[in-house]
Parts: structure tokens; C-alpha cells; sequence
């Protein structure tokens, strides 16, 4: 593994001088900086983030902004943005309030490194205004604006909506109900667009009558469920935005008397934990929001990487399970 006296050796520069390039003091010209720069890439050098942060006097922190009504969505970002922060030495700032004078409070505070943003904070024009006129870093989660200031990372939700729907429809099912997620939000948009694609690219027409309007919560799946149910014309599949309205859906079917998957099928999207507490075990499609939100921490602790203002587009993957059987007439 090489050294600083290594990187110094390739740069012809002093140790010294490698130490200050990669502690990012200001006191170097830029052709020395790009030289030591130059010869860490050539070397593949690693630093060591965590321990350089640790013996700082001067803590570093990530900001991360959540306001989310799904209970697990936050959980699971919480818990991978204080291991992301514990790997690289960095301390974790969590605010659910993100209103100008809270991020220019944070902002200011020369221990901030940069902001993480969570859907749909990720989506806030106001937000994204203030953060790029403070020229303070940011990343931003679920969420793909290409012409938006920011890392963006983030699944191609169309596409994985897209899959799931058409695991419903080589079930036999044609009557296909839609729980829509909160209108704020830019992935309940590409989710219904995959949705509706689906149907379409299998010879299938969408009935407005069985998409309605949820708001990621378990309530509102639960409630809505029931209106779709008591429709004349019932699905005999329902696709919930994620898993915390899916869960709801499965309530809302039992208390119908209807058995899942014998009688209607149920999926939901994300895969978080609450996909394999509830009975049965929900088909869903899962996105690693753990690997998402430590590649937005490795982007904030590494700032000479080549990820500003990018789009890092993760895999996805669907998980089967016994939420989904044949539709009953196939």
C-alpha cells in the first residue's frame, strides 16, 4: 500500500506537502496541489479519513435533512448515514426541519462539510436554491433532476416500477389497483409512469378508478385498499408504492376476509424491513438504501472525487415472495 513519501517521491514535493494537499489546506499553489493530486490517482493512494478526522481539533459533519412519513424508510437511512459517517470519522447533524434559516444556521458552522437530502427535501426548489447559493456541498437521494445542482443518487424507479408490474400482469392479472406515494415526491411520479407503461406495453388500458392517491403511509394504504376493494369492478392485484402502504393493504384485505396471495395479490417497493415482518411476506423491489446513503457520505468525505453534480444511478432488484400468486380466473 503506497505512502505519503511515496506520493511525495511521484509529485517532487515534500511529505509535508502531500500532508497539507490532502488535510486540504489552503497554503499550496494550485499546479502543486494538482501535481500531488495527479500522483495519489496514479498510485490509487487511500486515505486514511476516519483517523485524520479523529485526531482534527475540528470535528467534520454531515448534515442530513429527513422528513419522511415512512417509519422505515427514515430508520434505515438514519442507521446507514451514522455508519457511513463512523467509517470516514465524521459526526452525523440530523434535522427534520429545513426551512433558510436552519440550512444557513448549518451552513454557517464551518464544522459542516455538506448536506445530505432525503425525498422529498431532495425535491425542495427553495432548498436546492439556498444550499447553491451558500455553495455549501450537497447530495441529494432518490431523485434524478439532470439540470438540478447536486449529486443525485438514486434507482431508475420507472424501470424497477415497470418490472413489478409486469410480474403481476404474467400472473394473469388484469385488473391491476395503483396506491400512488406523495404527490411531492419525484419517484411516486416515475413509479406510476412504469406502472402505466407496464399495462400498456402489455395490451392493457389504464382504469383510472383503480389508481388513487396515498401518501406513503401505512394509513393511507390501509384506507385505500378499502375504497379499491369496494369498487364493482375489484382488482385482484394491488400495487403499493412501498412497503409501509403495502402492509397497510394486506390489513385492509384480512379485514375483508380475503386471503393474500389466494385471493388478491399485493406488492410493494423498497424492501424495507417492514416486507418481511409482515404475513405474508411481501414481493417487492428492493433498492439499498444502505449503499445509498454511504455513497453520499463517501462523496461528502471525499471531496476530490469526480462526483459533483452527477447522477449515480444504483441497482435494483425484485424480490419474490408469497404476497403474489395467479390471478383467480387464469
Amino acid at each position: 500500500m503506497p505512502t505519503i513519501i511515496d506520493i511525495a517521491k511521484k509529485a517532487g514535493v515534500s511529505f509535508k506537502t502531500v500532508s497539507r494537499v490532502l488535510n486540504e489546506e489552503v497554503n499550496v499553489r494550485p499546479a502543486t496541489r494538482q501535481k500531488v493530486l495527479d500522483a495519489v490517482k496514479i498510485l490509487n493512494y487511500r486515505t486514511n479519513t476516519a483517523a485524520r478526522n479523529l485526531r482534527s481539533k475540528r470535528p467534520k459533519v454531515i448534515a442530513l435533512l429527513i422528513n419522511n412519513p415512512s417509519q422505515s424508510y427514515t430508520q434505515s437511512v438514519q442507521l446507514g448515514a451514522l455508519l457511513g459517517c463512523q467509517k470516514y470519522g465524521l459526526f452525523l447533524n440530523l434535522h427534520t426541519k429545513y426551512d433558510k434559516e436552519t440550512i444557513v444556521s448549518l451552513a454557517s458552522n464551518a464544522e459542516t462539510i455538506g448536506f445530505i437530502l432525503t425525498p422529498p427535501i431532495s425535491d425542495n426548489k427553495k432548498v436546492l436554491e439556498t444550499l447553491s447559493n451558500l455553495r455549501k456541498p450537497f447530495v441529494r437521494l432518490g431523485t434524478k433532476h439532470p439540470k438540478a445542482a447536486g449529486t443525485c443518487i438514486c434507482i431508475d424507479d420507472r424501470q424497477a416500477s415497470y418490472k413489478i408490474t409486469e410480474h403481476l400482469i404474467n400472473l394473469g392479472h388484469n385488473q391491476i389497483g395503483f396506491i400512488k406515494g406523495h404527490a411531492d415526491y419525484e419517484t411516486a411520479t416515475h413509479r406510476l409512469l412504469g406502472y402505466q407503461e407496464a399495462l400498456e406495453a402489455n395490451g392493457l388500458t389504464t382504469n383510472n378508478d383503480l389508481i388513487v392517491q396515498g401518501d406513503f403511509s401505512y394509513a393511507s394504504g390501509l384506507v385505500l385498499t378499502e375504497k379499491l376493494l369496494g369498487l364493482n369492478e375489484k382488482p385482484t392485484a394491488i400495487f403499493a408504492s412501498n412497503d409501509e402502504m403495502a402492509a397497510g393493504a394486506l390489513a385492509a384485505a384480512y379485514k375483508k376476509g380475503l386471503r393474500v396471495p389466494d385471493s388478491l395479490s399485493i406488492v410493494g417497493f423498497d424492501d424495507s424491513p417492514i416486507a418481511m415482518a409482515v404475513y405474508p411476506q411481501l414481493t417487492t423491489v428492493r433498492q439499498s438504501l444502505s449503499d445509498m446513503i454511504e455513497k453520499a457520505v463517501e462523496i461528502l468525505a471525499k471531496p476530490q472525487t469526480d462526483n459533483k453534480n452527477k447522477i449515480v444511478i444504483l441497482d435494483h432488484a425484485l424480490v419474490l415472495r408469497d404476497s403474489t400468486g395467479p390471478a383467480l380466473d387464469t
